[in-house]
């Protein structure tokens, strides 16, 4: 296919494209902006999320492997916040995230921004057991064995 100027000056020229739907793009159409979001992909993003540390790539690899929602742009835009934050803040703040059990792009976005991944991990207490129930089981189970009802 060629694409030409009203003054019939030849402009591109295309690849046909095969079936319905399909596009052919030349990458140096594109705005500069927009080509790395176009040549993003899997491998690549999980190799640079890997190249920044193991809870990084943990993340990524938790987005990337949803079966239901596309998630490459929000790794491909976490695995960026590289060039903003550098890698220690990034993967200070993905370590501080999955200690949350938090693996979402704004939750790390949000501990970067308010400068929360060097603050120490508050300490999990855990609950104490139960010793006793609230109300005895003549109570609790009253109307199967004869008794009153609790309510």
């Amino acid at each position: 296919m060629r694409i030409f100027d009203p003054n019939y000056r030849l402009i591109a020229t295309h690849e046909r494209a095969t079936k319905p739907g399909e596009r052919q793009t030349h990458h140096d159409h594109l705005p500069p902006e927009k080509l790395p979001g176009l040549l993003l992909n899997r491998d690549d993003c999980l190799a640079t999320a890997t190249e920044i540390g193991p809870a990084t790539a943990q993340i990524v690899n938790t987005l990337l492997d949803d079966p239901v929602l596309d998630r490459l742009p929000t790794a491909g835009r976490l695995v960026n916040l590289r060039l903003k934050y550098g890698d220690q803040r990034l993967e200070a703040a993905c370590v501080r995230a999955l200690a949350f059990g938090d693996a979402n792009y704004n939750t790390v976005k949000g501990i970067l921004k308010t400068g929360l991944e060097n603050e120490p991990l508050p300490e999990m207490v855990p609950a104490p057991p139960a010793l006793a129930f609230v109300r005895p089981v003549k109570e609790l189970l009253g109307s199967l064995l004869g008794g009153e009802t609790w309510n």
